[in-house]
């Protein structure tokens, strides 16, 4: 069973952006990297110019997921493919850059459940009309269904770190 986490900070200053395009691509555990709409490397000027085309620099900065697979993905090729089926589920409307990590961890009887976990940044304003990201629990839902169907793992557990629209 996979897990997706959300994680939202509506109240982060700016330079939150940058710290968590930053961890994705400079991580220790990062072990690829790339994006959806954006340049890796260009990531957070590219992210920022959309935010002052629409005016919108203030406010929640980024949408944060973390996709932690189960242990049936075992490979690097896989989880990297994985990544950008996953990640192209927003690509008709934000800018995306995610990261392949590697950290093992283990479940409560002490036996590995999984290696492998993506780290996920959406811009929160829209490139195509400026709009900022106003998903609820339920098209979170939807999202994990896309997970499940790009994994067929359909076991997925869905964690908020922090309170939703």
């Amino acid at each position: 069973m996979g897990m997706l986490k959300m994680i939202v900070k509506p109240d982060a200053k700016k330079v939150y952006l940058k710290n968590a395009l930053n961890y994705i691509i400079k991580n220790y555990e990062t072990l690829y990297y790339g994006g959806v709409n954006v340049y890796p490397e260009k990531a957070y000027r590219q992210m920022k110019k959309i935010k002052e085309y629409f005016g919108k620099t203030s406010g929640n900065q980024l949408i944060h997921y973390v996709v932690c697979f189960n242990e049936h993905v075992q490979d690097i090729v896989t989880a990297i493919d994985f990544a950008y089926r996953i990640a192209e589920y927003y690509k008709s409307r934000y800018q995306v850059l995610f990261g392949v990590h590697s950290e093992l961890r283990y479940n409560g009887n002490g036996n590995a459940k999984s290696l492998f976990h993506l780290h996920i940044i959406l811009n929160s304003v829209s490139f195509v009309d400026g709009k900022m990201f106003a998903e609820g629990k339920d098209d979170v839902a939807v999202f994990a269904r896309h997970i499940a169907d790009v994994t067929a793992d359909y076991h997925w557990r869905i964690r908020w770190e922090s309170e939703i629209r």
